[in-house]
């Protein structure tokens, strides 16, 4: 049985236009894009309590990152951690929202380890900075990661590269 290539396993979290997107970057900074959803397809939290709202977004990233390891297994990788990446807190929200998200899923996935990165700006804008929420990120793979975000970040401007995912469908209760 072959071994798997291990990659960084990015969810960018583009809180201007409230999608996500996950990517693969291997060690050789080649940028592996997977996975797109739809415009606003996070703004399903906003008017909720801050608990329905943090369990909103745990369960779409938990969903994310399962989508993303299936991805990059399908073809021979493995994903040795996961990497996320959000332009700001969220809106709309209690100030305490991101970080209590960013706590959760280092906590919650421990296997591969996690990272939650904030930047100073859109995704779009220059010069892109990003701090620890919460995790951390071996220098080797911060590295990595500040090498490959400039063609990550022009890749989300090719749609036809990811595959689109559509919004899931709501269960009425």
């Amino acid at each position: 049985m072959s071994q798997k290539q291990p990659v960084l396993l990015i969810v960018l979290i583009q809180t201007s236009r409230m999608r996500w997107l996950a990517a693969g970057i291997d060690f050789d900074r080649n940028v592996i894009p997977l996975l797109v959803s739809q415009e606003n397809d996070l703004a399903g939290y906003r008017g909720l309590s801050l608990d329905e709202q943090a369990s909103f977004l745990r369960h779409r990233f938990c969903g994310v990152v399962q989508r993303g390891c299936d991805r990059l297994f399908g073809s021979q990788k493995k994903a040795c951690q996961f990497v996320f990446l959000i332009e700001h807190p969220f809106p709309d929200a209690e100030p305490t929202l991101t970080d209590s998200i960013a706590e959760h899923l280092v906590q919650w996935m421990a296997n591969p380890p996690v990272a939650f990165l904030i930047g100073n700006a859109d995704f779009c804008s220059e010069p892109r900075e990003f701090s620890a929420l919460a995790g951390e990120l071996p220098t080797e793979f911060r590295d990595i990661l500040t090498e490959s975000l400039p063609c990550l970040f022009l890749a989300m401007e090719s749609p036809e590269d990811w595959e689109h995912v559509p919004p899931p469908v709501a269960v009425e209760r």
